[in-house]
């Protein structure tokens, strides 16, 4: 993992909501657990933690496009 972008959760989200967001596909959420061995495996979020999201050539234009106030 070469880079990341940060994410900032939202009440009542999920890491295959993440996934999508960022990828365009729920199932690539592993990737995301992976890279972030020090957050809870939550089943759903709070509010406002951070969640680093690998960015890889083939996603870093959908993670990077996040808005403003989701990066971190």
């Amino acid at each position: 993992m070469d880079k990341v972008a940060k994410y900032i959760t939202r009440g009542g989200e999920r890491w295959d909501n993440i996934a999508y967001l960022a990828y365009g596909d729920a199932f690539r959420y592993g990737e995301i657990i992976l890279a972030n061995p020090n957050v809870p495996k939550y089943d759903v979020f709070p509010q406002g933690v951070t969640v680093n999201v690998p960015v890889s050539t083939e996603s870093e234009s959908a993670a990077l496009n996040l808005p403003p106030w989701k990066r971190a």
